[in-house]
């Protein structure tokens, strides 16, 4: 099994919002339960030049981001939430979307901060994630890197840790019961 990894390429943009959509299905669930619809509506918003993907036998199966304090990997594109959620659904998605993926970080120029780690259901568990985050680290010029994921995400936090991220901050989250989380744990890495 031969993983590849490389920086995205705008033909890559409807792959890579596939990848987000299922990996987040849960979170992306309140809005849409169709993880093609939810594609739809994030892919015009997706910025190509932060992205890298895996892929395996030519197909894309892992998607990951790295964003730094000029900007995030994801823009939110109302008019296409309308078009795919409707009406409300996509004006609601613009608010909460936007402070989610668009909010800005206090991080130095120097910092890259990864964020939308998605593996295909199909491929988790054969490494790819972990081959992603090494590539991925190695294809980028940042001195150190953040990341954060959720208190009960413990297969990520694993791979996280056995990469060489340490944690160096939790946050409670606000809205944790509906969201299914009760903290954000912040992980860097040093190179």
């Amino acid at each position: 099994m031969k993983i590849i990894v490389r920086k995205a390429k705008n033909g890559d943009r409807e792959d890579i919002a596939l990848c987000i959509a299922e990996a987040f299905e849960k979170d992306f669930s309140i809005l849409c339960k169709d993880i093609v619809t939810t594609a739809r509506a994030i892919s015009s918003g997706i910025v190509i030049d932060k992205f890298f993907v895996a892929e395996l036998d030519g197909k894309i199966v892992g998607v990951l981001a790295i964003s730094n304090c000029n900007g995030r990997a994801v823009i939110t594109d109302r008019s296409s939430y309308k078009k795919y959620f409707g009406f409300f659904k996509g004006v609601i998605a613009k608010k909460v979307l936007k402070e989610e993926f668009e909010s800005k970080l206090d991080y130095p120029i120097t910092t890259g901060y990864i964020e939308f780690v998605s593996v295909k259901k199909e491929y988790k568990r054969k490494g790819i994630a972990t081959t992603l985050i090494k590539e991925s680290l190695k294809l980028s010029d940042f001195n150190d890197y953040v990341l954060d994921v959720t208190d009960i995400n413990t297969s990520a936090i694993n791979c996280y840790n056995n990469l060489g991220f340490k944690e160096f901050k939790r946050m409670k989250e606000k809205h944790g019961k509906q969201k299914g989380f009760n903290e954000k744990i912040y992980m860097r890495y040093k190179k």
